[in-house]
């Protein structure tokens, strides 16, 4: 019996050991953005949106404290005039496939809004720029985080983004 449950934790150990790693590997830090945090929650794939605006900055954000930094954009609704916050997702992840948005940029957004701490502000699924740049943060059928994605699912999720 001890000696099933020495095995078994060493296992997990190494299981988690992996999956530690693979992390780190991997470059990205998502703490507190992962799939089924806190965050992750206040995402209701029954409730998407859609805006059309302009894109006025890039932000780097801590949505609630204790999380990594995120990127968000702050997008001028076209309809009134609104600002409206917009988180994309964690930084690590999300900056090196933004590099070509820009101020003054027509943006149409798909997403939630979301309350944290009594402001109001977006969490995007998929972002539309220009006449043809598509960026995509989150699965349609479901809201999963592409960032909690396989490196395999990622890239079949990515194979139709220009």
């Amino acid at each position: 019996m001890r000696k099933r449950i020495f095995m078994f934790s060493a296992v997990l150990s190494c299981l988690a050991i992996l999956y530690v790693s693979a992390v780190f590997a991997a470059g990205m830090n998502v703490f507190g953005w992962e799939k089924g945090s806190k965050y992750d929650k206040l995402y209701d794939n029954t409730d998407r949106d859609v805006f059309k605006g302009t894109l006025l900055d890039i932000k780097r954000i801590v949505p609630i404290e204790g999380m990594t930094e995120g990127i968000a954009i702050l997008v001028e609704d076209k309809e009134d005039g609104e600002k409206v916050l917009v988180h994309l997702g964690p930084k690590d992840f999300v900056e090196p496939r933004i590099k070509d948005l820009r101020s003054g940029m027509p943006v149409k957004v798909y997403g939630v809004l979301v309350e944290i701490d009594g402001r109001y502000e977006y969490m995007c699924a998929k972002l539309k720029a220009g006449e043809e740049r598509k960026y995509k943060f989150r699965l349609t059928k479901d809201g999963t985080p592409f960032w909690s994605l396989s490196d395999d699912e990622l890239k079949t999720e990515e194979s139709d983004v220009e």
